[in-house]
């Protein structure tokens, strides 16, 4: 190693002190407020910057390592998140087949089969009949009645979505509307591909 990656290496774990702070300072809601946010994403970037060209020249033959690793790591950050007192909301049976997979009580899991209003299904599919929409929107208030019926007073609700689904995505553009429907605060987790995370 040269001076210049021994340098990087040492700022970086003052970087990595920085961060520890500021999470110390969010215990035990882990709530971010702006400056906190911006703050960590400076801290994240400064990170980037000075481990990635360390990562690209020692561990060239250990991507296939390190993307397991990576995957194990979080799968064990979302197992926390989930284990925490929350209840989950998932769009699709499939993601929630995983997540037992992963060992989540299902009884923790409620899936919306779908987006959650009307509108949205016809975004999803354009060509909807007209004779599918009174069963959609009994649907959609199920999914709604199901929500308003959990004792908000005792868990916590995350959504976890998938990057690239566009349902997921539908969900997330009215997470504010949903929020207000069914009074309470709805928290988000990106878990970017569920099949990245299968065994």
């Amino acid at each position: 190693m040269n001076s210049e990656e021994i340098k990087a290496l040492l700022t970086a774990f003052d970087d990595l002190v920085d961060i520890k702070l500021l999470i110390r300072k969010i215990v035990p809601n882990y709530e971010l407020n702006d400056l906190m946010n911006e703050e960590l994403i400076l801290l994240l970037s400064n990170l980037k910057k000075k481990l990635q060209p360390l990562f690209s020249k020692y561990l060239k033959q250990d991507n296939a390592l390190l993307a397991e690793e990576s995957k194990v790591t979080f799968k064990k950050a979302l197992l926390e998140v989930i284990a925490s007192n929350n209840i989950i909301l998932i769009s699709a049976n499939s993601s929630k087949k995983k997540l037992k997979s992963m060992g989540i009580d299902p009884r923790r899991l409620i899936v919306s089969g779908g987006p959650l209003f009307i509108e949205d299904y016809k975004i999803v599919n354009p060509n909807l009949p007209e004779k599918a929409i009174p069963n959609l929107k009994k649907k959609c208030e199920r999914i709604f009645n199901e929500l308003k019926d959990e004792k908000w007073a005792e868990y916590g609700l995350v959504f976890v979505h998938e990057k690239e689904n566009i349902t997921d995505k539908l969900i997330l553009n009215n997470l504010i509307n949903i929020s207000r429907e069914i009074k309470k605060e709805i928290k988000t987790i990106n878990v970017g591909s569920w099949n990245a995370l299968s065994d």
